[in-house]
């Protein structure tokens, strides 16, 4: 009798066995997704509970949501590698605060370096596209690479948040359904200050900007407001871009005898132009002014004394007092032991402004996008921020101020406060 009976159990065991294999199998296929090349998703994000939507979710069963993929690209190696790697530090500041998670979707990014080349950006985006097959591209800090990238992103109708490249035509005749831009134009950093220069420093202006089209376009748009109101561009030179020995320059300024100087001299080669132009004691007969980047902590903080004194206009400064700037500079200063810059905030309100359209959109998916971007507005390290329909170009303030020293060390002191600067939505001859 023992044989049936034992016969009996070995069954009801096998099938206990191969009932447990299954409650395995069906738990460990829930998620295959797995990342790939320079990627990064911060902290892993918990499954969405069964009840979730199952709209974009990707999966059978719709029990987790599609990741996002960011693509990333700014230069980290060239002459804006400063720029860059703030914008990254900013991205990554904002995702880390959300847990890499955006209304259920897991977020991760992919980082390409573009060194300010347009053919280099062009063979790494396109691998962002069809390699690493990226939802959203945002980019670049060149306005030589915005303009190579405008054609093949609405070419493959990928939605783009230019987080800095300010080129005016972007706004113009390069103006696409698919690129938004979160930063400034070159029209709004060359124009901002000018009622105010003419106003309270002089009517007779030296200018100087790299010669890249960024540096033409701040220069020419500063040219077109100042000289409308009354003012005179005496001279105006263009240094090779990443130029350090501004010997030269300098002295053809004494030259010229201006009421002040404007200029535009972004990253590393600002500093050494704030540095020169004090040793040359030029700041004790010309008023050395310009735009944001004079101001920036990045400038006017490794320059020391050679930036005292010196009066730019300038959307964002560490010192705004509002909510969500002082949470951004408690988290900068935490991370990266410290104050932000115009740049960091750049990437920071670019991933701000992904998580409210997607929020808005109820989807990643391109088309939902670009129906939610125009018009959207975001509070911003700088205050609420609209991207203008017309334009695609953020509205916003800007504050013109000089640079001083306070407890021994630079801050920017506000003088005047100019509102909702914006940018006109067609050419300005």
């Amino acid at each position: 009798d023992w044989i049936p009976v034992n016969r009996f159990y070995q069954k009801r065991m096998i099938g206990l066995l191969l009932a447990v294999m299954m409650v395995l199998l069906a738990a460990c296929g829930g998620n295959t997704s797995s990342n790939s090349g320079k990627s990064d998703s911060g902290s892993p994000a918990p499954a969405a509970s069964p009840s979730a939507a199952p709209a974009d979710s990707g999966n059978a069963g719709g029990a987790e949501k599609k990741p996002i993929k960011i693509g990333m690209m700014v230069d980290t190696s060239g002459p804006l590698a400063i720029s860059g790697q703030s914008e990254i530090d900013g991205l990554k500041l904002y995702l880390d605060s959300i847990g890499y998670q955006i209304d259920g979707h897991k977020v991760e990014v992919v980082y390409e370096d573009d060194g300010s080349n347009p053919q280099t950006a062009l063979r790494k985006y396109r691998k962002l596209v069809t390699s690493d097959k990226i939802d959203i591209l945002v980019a670049p800090v060149s306005s030589a690479v915005l303009y190579a990238l405008r054609d093949e992103v609405e070419k493959d109708k990928l939605p783009m948040i230019d987080v800095n490249a300010a080129g005016n035509e972007l706004s113009w005749s390069k103006k696409s359904d698919y690129v938004y831009r979160i930063s400034i134009s070159n029209w709004q950093n060359g124009t901002a200050g000018v009622d105010y220069l003419i106003k309270n420093v002089g009517k007779k202006a030296f200018t100087i900007g790299p010669d890249f089209p960024a540096g033409h376009e701040v220069l020419a748009s500063f040219k077109h407001e100042f000289e409308k109101a009354g003012g005179k561009v005496v001279a105006e030179v263009f240094p090779k871009m990443g130029t350090n020995d501004f010997a030269s320059y300098l002295t053809q300024i004494a030259e010229a005898k201006p009421d002040f100087v404007f200029g535009f001299i972004p990253d590393a080669s600002g500093i050494q132009f704030l540095k020169q132009y004090h040793e040359f004691g030029l700041e004790k007969s010309v008023k050395l002014t310009g735009t944001l980047e004079f101001a920036d902590t990045l400038e006017m903080l490794p320059a020391a004394d050679a930036a005292v004194g010196l009066i730019a206009a300038t959307p964002y400064t560490p010192w705004l007092d509002n909510a969500v700037n002082k949470k951004f500079v408690e988290a900068h200063q935490k991370a990266y032991g410290k104050l932000p810059n115009f740049f960091t905030m750049e990437g920071y309100d670019s991933a701000i402004v992904i998580e409210k359209a997607v929020k808005e959109a109820g989807s990643a998916d391109a088309a939902a996008l670009i129906k939610v971007l125009p018009g959207i507005t975001f509070d911003s390290p700088r205050g609420t921020i609209k991207i203008d329909p017309a334009t695609h170009n953020p509205i916003q303030n800007f504050y013109v101020g000089e640079v001083v020293k306070q407890d021994g060390n630079n801050t920017f002191k506000v003088l005047e406060t100019i509102k909702e600067v914006g940018m006109p939505d067609q050419p300005v001859k």
